[in-house]
């Protein structure tokens, strides 16, 4: 066993009243430089990165009497006793001085391990056939002492705690949180278990460390060496069906990081050039501040920036809009369409912005086997002066429409509707559904005799009220609400407009074809009885017909069609 004299931490030798006894001040003051006391965590994997761990095991274990390690394990160099204690134990004393590779570099961050309060840290390390163990306790005095051998290399460090059952809930989300925050880019695996041997169903193993990448639904990197630079557009963001990290949930939002250790982080620091981005930056160029808040601004800093806005400005639209086109055609099939709404969005605004050329839209029927357009197409297939057409789901009149060459935008989204209409500021918008219907005149084989009666004997009644009419027939008309009565001219098939049916409504005469729809329940009632009941079913009908057309008969053409209907017609 061998005491240690080395400072900050005072070995068991040191009296009280010596040049000691104000150490442990300095190691609480280097303490509180910690603004997260979990930020501890980040130190070790930091240093067992440095040291080339390939893997790094975080254990929380609560034994039934309450006593929790925390637990920090890593395969790399080890340490000998030597190390520990020039280079563990003394404040200010860096193994990593000068080199570059090394993320660490004043030597203060192991202190971060007493930010919360251990009873004790155990350091095991072992190497080259050679074991030791640093034990450090609550009064900072220390311990280094030799320990059986174990194969390989690496190190362990230990916090001890006696918590109770909530307590060590509350400290295993913290750790879990902090690894999250501080080092899920980390360049190696990182493992956490949490084992609660008083309630095992607590228990989990799960692995944190993540690719380093932007919560955006399309992002551009630039990799150079040991440099990754990756972005994307937060703009729309919201609509992604995955929840990002807390900490990126913000537009902009910029990261930065040392092999993807998280030095800083912000979402309301502005960088020219990088407005509304979420970008995430990690060079070996990137040091953290003293206080470990911040990130050193320096030439190197000043240089990833510039890289970062190249990148953005040079690639970032064109991803965007070649992920627009392909999310647009997905979109039709009801699928992603959080990652069409949010594309979408970010090519309103700079630095994605695009023109009516790039901006892709699903079609609600497929016109000439496309099945989603440009806005720049939309236009060029659209009639002059006429109205881009929107839907919310295929349906018959938007087949319709398509089979003569003019789209409808699937507008899945109020959003849509919106971009449309932004990008479409010449002409307007409207619902192809509700606003059109599909005519369409049943042949002759599909009427009866009885049919063919009733229309007859109905134009027959409405030319006692003087209006000549070409012929009455039956029809469908879908699209619209059951119940419609329709007056058109020659074609009596196709796409008609609610407007253009409302004038024709009020142009009854000569040539005009009245084309009543099956649907519409007076036609129904009529239908039904014309077999048995010829001339009432004609009178019924022809009676609707007119007060749709009049509104309430006049006196004589009450008395008109009572004297034709005594009359049996005659």
């Amino acid at each position: 066993m061998k005491l240690g004299p080395v400072s900050p931490y005072r070995s068991r030798k040191d009296r009280p009243g010596s040049p000691e006894e104000s150490k442990p001040g300095l190691v609480s003051d280097m303490v509180r430089q910690f603004a997260d006391p979990y930020a501890f965590l980040r130190e070790l994997v930091q240093n067992s990165m440095d040291a080339g761990t390939t893997r790094i095991e975080v254990d929380v274990i609560r034994g039934a009497d309450g006593d929790t390690r925390t637990r920090v394990t890593d395969s790399g160099t080890g340490m000998t006793p030597a190390i520990i204690e020039s280079a563990l134990l003394t404040l200010f004393s860096s193994s990593k001085e000068g080199d570059s590779t090394k993320i660490g570099k004043y030597g203060v961050g192991f202190v971060s391990v007493l930010a919360i309060e251990p009873e004790e840290v155990i350091v095991d390390t072992w190497r080259e056939g050679g074991a030791w163990r640093a034990t450090i306790l609550r009064d900072h005095s220390y311990v280094v002492e030799e320990i059986p051998p174990r194969p390989l290399s690496g190190t362990s460090v230990t916090l001890t705690h006696t918590l109770e059952s909530s307590a060590f809930d509350l400290h295993a989300d913290s750790v879990r949180q902090s690894l999250l925050r501080w080092c899920r880019h980390a360049r190696v695996p990182i493992w956490l278990s949490i084992t609660d041997y008083a309630n095992p169903q607590g228990s989990s193993r799960s692995q944190l460390d993540r690719p380093l990448a932007v919560h955006a639904a399309v992002s551009v990197t630039d990799l150079d060496g040991e440099d990754t630079i990756v972005l994307g557009p937060g703009m729309g963001a919201e609509h992604l069906e995955t929840p990002a990290w807390p900490h990126e949930n913000t537009t902009p939002f910029i990261g930065f990081y040392n092999r993807g250790l998280t030095l800083y982080e912000s979402g309301g620091e502005s960088f020219p050039g990088l407005e509304g981005l979420r970008v995430k930056i990690s060079s070996s160029q990137l040091k953290h501040t003293l206080s470990r808040d911040n990130v050193r601004r320096e030439q190197g800093f000043d240089d990833l920036l510039d890289r970062a806005r190249s990148l953005a400005k040079r690639s970032l639209p064109k991803a965007v809009a070649a992920a627009l086109r392909a999310e647009a055609e997905r979109a039709v099939e009801g699928t992603h369409l959080g990652e069409y709404l949010a594309l979408l969005e970010a090519s309103a605004h700079d630095p994605c912005r695009l023109s009516a050329a790039q901006v892709w839209f699903p079609l609600a029927s497929p016109v000439d086997g496309q099945r989603a357009m440009s806005m720049a197409a939309l236009m060029a297939h659209t009639p002059r002066r006429a109205p881009i057409l929107t839907a919310a789901e295929p349906n018959v009149v938007t087949a319709a429409f398509a089979a003569e060459g003019r789209p409808t935008v699937l507008c899945l989204h109020a959003s849509m509707v919106h971009r449309v209409a932004n990008l479409h500021r010449r002409g307007s918008v409207e619902p192809a559904h509700g606003r059109h219907f599909l005519l369409e005149e049943l042949p002759s084989s599909d009427l009866s005799a009885s049919d063919l009666a009733l229309a007859a004997e109905t134009q027959r009644c409405i030319a006692l009220a003087g209006i000549a009419l070409e012929r009455i027939t039956f029809a469908r008309a879908q699209g619209v609400v059951p119940g419609h009565v329709v007056l058109a001219r020659e074609p009596t098939s196709g796409i008609v407009s609610l407007e253009a049916a409302a004038r024709a409504a009020g142009r009854w005469g000569a040539g005009a074809v009245l084309l009543l729809d099956t649907r519409a329940e007076a036609v129904r009632v009529a239908r039904d009885r014309a077999g048995r009941q010829l001339r009432a079913a004609s009178q019924l009908l022809a009676r609707v017909l007119l007060l749709e057309r009049r509104g309430p008969l006049k006196a004589s053409l009450n008395d008109a069609l009572l004297r034709d209907y005594a009359g049996g017609g005659a």
